[in-house]
């Protein structure tokens, strides 16, 4: 992982009240973290996102704020108002910022396993912390693995964590014709049992490789929750809580 910075140093300097719960709020937030992407300023963007979360709570903050601002970086990329060091910047950042927020206090003791990744070739992994914040949030434990694992490390960690499902997230390049056959593999070496979920800005272009393998394409972060919370009842039998 990336040294730390001092986390809530910097906190002391910025009102609590920047917004209240209107949509304004979010949108000036919004606005307020992608500058602070642009200009490289990874403490202005973890400031930014810590007084956010006071203002927002969770739930919101991932919804209205961190989702629209990567999807901003993501557009952003593939237009060339991005440059990769900017997304790098703000991968480092979102990565640590959610690893702290997303911390449930005490997981279930048997809270199911989701593996949490890209597939190779899939380089952007901000998508991927997405999902790896909202499952931790309804009380998954996340195993991540960060961006491009091949289809045999994807599989090898999943068996050995015994996951319940696996998560995938597809956002760039939408004609990856390797992609299909990583997906093959993966599905012929995971255990029948254990679900493949993909989302992603470019899951729908992939739509028939997934429906080949039986992959669940989740559109959207409700419908991730709606999945992730169903796959859990079948598992435990048993509600072990919202997070």
């Amino acid at each position: 992982g990336e040294a730390g910075s001092p986390r809530g140093s910097n906190i002391s300097r910025f009102p609590l009240a920047v917004a209240g719960p209107s949509i304004e709020g979010s949108f000036g937030f919004l606005e307020g973290a992608f500058e602070a992407v642009l200009r490289m300023d990874a403490v202005a963007l973890e400031g930014l996102l810590e007084r956010a979360s006071v203002a927002m709570g969770q739930i919101r903050l991932l919804s209205e704020l961190i989702v629209p601002l990567v999807e901003r970086i993501g557009e952003g990329w593939l237009t060339g108002q991005v440059k990769v060091a900017q997304e790098h910047v703000a991968t480092a950042v979102l990565r640590t910022f959610l690893g702290h927020i997303a911390r449930p206090i005490a997981l279930h003791p048997r809270a199911p396993v989701l593996v949490v990744t890209t597939p190779s070739g899939q380089h952007h992994e901000l998508g991927a912390i997405i999902v790896a914040a909202a499952a931790t949030g309804i009380g998954w434990r996340v195993v991540y693995g960060g961006a491009c694992l091949p289809a045999e490390e994807i599989a090898s960690m999943a068996i050995e964590q015994r996951a319940r499902a696996v998560g995938l997230s597809v956002v760039h390049p939408t004609d990856d014709p390797a992609l299909s056959l990583e997906l093959q593999l993966l599905r012929r070496l995971l255990p029948p049992s254990t679900p493949i979920l993909v989302g992603g800005r470019a899951s729908s272009a992939y739509q028939s490789d997934l429906d080949a393998v039986g992959a669940i394409r989740v559109g959207n972060l409700e419908s991730l929750r709606q999945q992730l919370n169903r796959l859990r009842g079948e598992t435990t039998g048993v509600d072990t809580g919202r997070g």
